[in-house]
């Protein structure tokens, strides 16, 4: 009776424990377990033990915020290097390399008998009536009109001369076209195939001599056709060689072929009889424009057949 006695009073201080609870943790942030005490007797000693309420569970971690786990992650995770994913752009590894094709700067004037030597980077650079210019990739344009026939003597025939000098100082590397224009422009072609140009070769040097020698004066002149098929051969140089400052290219015209050629040099050497007039003519200024150098020739000077 004296055991049940005790642990009524136990239950009941325990009961008005759980019901004072609430009010004092309004009045504290502090958390207290309760639970329910069991007094036991043996012999003489007296003792507590404390169980956990029925249904009670064990104290959890809080569950993580969506934020918390997010930044967890960044955490823990190291930062990515832009340079390892994005795409590199070309040509960013190694050096780039030179484009035979591509246009270049004008050279220096060279002497006055065509001819040439080898530049920087297997570049050529070769001379026609004392123009000169670099590169890998040369047209020469030279007029066929009647008036290149001459009276007495050939301007015809000191054009080829000089053209077949410069072909000669090309290697089998570099690569040119000749085209003869009156009214209409002839171009070499050993291939079979218009408007390409072809190595410099010994064979393909000898077919042009063939070529070339196959040449003869007549006819009209028309500069800007004859220009138009050798710009769009793509070539680094152009030489230009003509006596005729008829008809003249007018300014819009100079500005199309500018247009067109693109950085190409063009340069020009004239033809005429006793020293030259003063003033500017279409002549200088297509070369001018053109990156390119100018000459004039007198044809009286040159040596009769």
């Amino acid at each position: 009776m004296v055991s049940m006695l005790l642990h009524a009073l136990a239950l009941l201080a325990i009961a008005m424990a759980m019901r004072d609870a609430p009010r004092r943790g309004a009045q504290s942030e502090r958390s207290a377990e309760v639970g329910i005490a069991l007094k036991h007797t043996e012999g003489d000693a007296e003792y507590f033990e404390t169980e956990a309420r029925p249904g009670q569970a064990e104290a959890k971690a809080p569950a993580a915020e969506p934020g918390d786990l997010l930044a967890e992650l960044l955490r823990e995770r190291p930062a990515t290097d832009p340079s390892d994913v994005l795409p590199q752009a070309p040509g960013a590894i190694g050096t780039s390399a030179v484009d035979p094709g591509g246009p270049i700067q004008p050279g220096s004037r060279g002497g006055s008998v065509g001819g040439g030597t080898a530049g920087l980077q297997g570049k050529a650079r070769v001379s026609v009536f004392g123009t000169s210019g670099e590169g890998f990739k040369f047209v020469y344009v030279f007029d066929r009109s009647s008036s290149m026939e001459g009276s007495g003597r050939s301007p015809l025939a000191a054009s080829k001369q000089e053209l077949i000098a410069s072909l000669d100082s090309l290697q089998d590397t570099h690569q040119f076209q000749i085209v003869f224009y009156n009214e209409e422009p002839t171009a070499f072609n050993p291939s079979g195939e218009q408007g390409r140009l072809a190595f410099a070769t010994e064979q393909n040097k000898e077919r042009a001599r063939r070529f070339v020698g196959s040449v003869s004066a007549y006819g009209s002149t028309n500069h800007v056709r004859a220009l138009e098929v050798a710009i769009k051969m793509q070539p680094d140089v152009i030489f230009f060689l003509t006596d005729a400052d008829e008809p003249r290219l007018s300014a819009r015209q100079l500005y199309e072929l500018r247009r067109r050629a693109a950085g190409i040099q063009i340069n020009a050497i004239e033809f005429g009889i006793g020293p030259k007039a003063g003033g500017d003519n279409f002549l200088a200024r297509l070369a001018r424009e053109n990156g390119g150098e100018y000459a004039y020739r007198d044809i009286t000077k040159f040596a009769l057949p």
